[in-house]
């Protein structure tokens, strides 16, 4: 999901409460940082803001969300009346009402540059809102799917024949543009949400079927089924066929169990004292980096030569909130066990994390030679070992090691946009994440106030027009399940005449 479609500027002066289970953003004036710093949580919060809003240019930026999508139809190319390609996130159409944008993408063929179409909704923290976005993105793409005998379709007159005019409601042109139709419109999938860390190790659960059983696709279209299950009296609520992660991510929580005991054995090296646990949002943390370090990692040999699209599709949970940003949102006392003098990684932890995610590899090694060759290559080799290149452009590979990666990753995520323009698309989100919005409180139980921002892609396919909506159903159901009904991380609407956020 990109960033320019879905954040909102605040202005700097908009904080949160000090409260940590009712953070809401207000006015807090120039001692905003003092009034937040009143526990432990807003501590966590306030070195995570301070270190965001020191690293990027959009300083005051907070975003918040449940969720957000888009489908990408990478068949249908557009270009401008000229013929020339669009420059990358060019708005085509925008609907304000419903809040989403078709918009192109820039992407490179073996002839040049071309475009094509993306549905892009704006992050919705109410259903009802989310499922009319997506349900208006259907209906646009079906018209576009009924002209697909016309070569090119003209944008301005698709518009007028779906009975919209280029400045009415919904429907509002924003750029001139000429598309080239196939018959069926079948879009690759993204979804952004904002995920407590806490709840990391339970969405790689859910994707992982371990938790409840949902059937394979099995159209040729490999469009995904939706199940009806009801229980406890409860309505029936659509979910998301997630098989395609089974394999992958069931590979991983074995490999983090095997870390948890791991840190049992070693809690005393790592920092902590025999009775301390790993914290929900550590444990979360771990998870997440252990799975880049699994997705990323291909064992010496003739693999390592294969050519991959771009970095980002190595990674089906993409994090594109920074994980050093991620590390700010840990209580203080695990910040201290991790960092060493200088702020970096402690090497015990820097071994916890490697031995632990990939030493599997090197016990399967067949002699002590060939184990000293994998330890080595798992401690000292890239973090991206494979070369990458889109179709038309000279390959390229990513110069970053392993170790160094995780030495560094408290102090600043190597692995992002901003480090290296080659690895579009990841960590982008720089200090920004969402913040839990007041009415979602639960008194029962302590909530996170904070939640970094992932991006799941390819899951099961592609949805067929005039199913979108009930598709984005199953994500909505998908979402409220892994951060609990009712918990909303609303997007702040900036009120400049009074220069405070209200709550949509």
């Amino acid at each position: 999901m990109r960033e320019s479609k879905i954040l909102q500027r605040i202005p700097a002066s908009i904080a949160v409460s000090s409260k940590r289970t009712t953070m809401s953003p207000r006015v807090a004036g120039p001692d905003w940082f003092c009034n937040m710093s009143k526990t432990v949580g807003n501590q966590a919060l306030q070195r995570y803001l301070i270190s965001g809003f020191s690293k990027t240019p959009r300083q005051g930026t907070v975003i918040q969300r449940a969720i957000g999508v888009e489908l990408e139809a990478p068949n249908w190319e557009v270009s401008t009346p000229k013929g020339k390609p669009f420059k990358k996130y060019a708005p085509l159409v925008r609907d304000d009402e419903n809040g989403f944008t078709l918009s192109a993408d820039e992407y490179l063929m073996p002839n040049g540059k071309s475009s094509n179409l993306e549905f892009v909704s704006d992050a919705h923290a109410d259903k009802d809102n989310f499922l009319r976005s997506v349900g208006s993105m259907d209906k646009l793409a079906r018209h576009l799917e009924q002209q697909h005998q016309e070569n090119p379709i003209v944008l301005s007159d698709l518009l007028k024949k779906a009975g919209e005019s280029e400045t009415t409601s919904p429907y509002k042109l924003e750029n001139k543009a000429h598309i080239t139709p196939r018959k069926n419109l079948l879009p690759s999938v993204q979804v952004t949400m904002g995920v407590p860390l806490g709840k990391i190790t339970s969405l790689f659960y859910k994707l992982a079927n371990k938790q409840e059983k949902l059937e394979e696709p099995s159209n040729e279209d490999a469009v995904e089924r939706l199940d009806l299950e009801t229980s406890n009296n409860r309505a029936p609520v659509k979910k998301l066929n997630i098989s395609s992660y089974e394999n992958s991510v069931g590979e991983l929580l074995t490999s983090f169990e095997l870390m948890k005991n791991m840190f049992e054995e070693r809690r005393t090296e790592l920092g902590f004292n025999v009775e301390e646990k790993m914290s929900p949002p550590l444990e979360g943390l771990s998870a997440m980096i252990a799975y880049y370090l699994r997705s990323s990692f291909v064992p010496m040999g003739p693999q390592r030569d294969r050519k991959r699209q771009f970095p980002k599709g190595l990674f089906p949970v993409l994090a594109k909130t920074p994980f050093h940003q991620m590390f700010e949102l840990l209580p203080d006392h695990e910040i201290k066990a991790i960092r060493d003098k200088k702020g970096q990684m402690n090497p015990a932890w820097v071994e916890w994390f490697l031995y632990g995610a990939l030493g599997e590899y090197v016990t399967k090694a067949k002699s002590d030679e060939d184990q000293e060759k994998v330890r080595e290559d798992i401690f000292n080799g890239p973090m991206l070992p494979q070369k990458f290149g889109e179709p038309g452009e000279k390959e390229y590979r990513i110069k970053l090691g392993r170790s160094e990666w995780l030495r560094n990753l408290p102090m600043d995520d190597l692995l992002t946009e901003r480090n290296n323009p080659k690895l579009k698309g990841m960590g982008v989100f720089s200090g920004k994440g969402d913040v839990l919005a007041e009415e979602s409180v639960d008194n029962t139980k302590e909530l996170e106030t904070y939640a970094p921002v992932f991006e799941l892609r390819s899951i099961n396919g592609s949805p067929k027009t005039g199913t979108w909506e009930s598709w984005a159903e199953g994500y909505w159901n998908f979402y409220e399940e892994l951060v609990g009904q009712g918990v909303r991380y609303k997007t702040p609407t900036p009120d400049k005449r009074k220069e405070r956020c209200i709550l949509q």
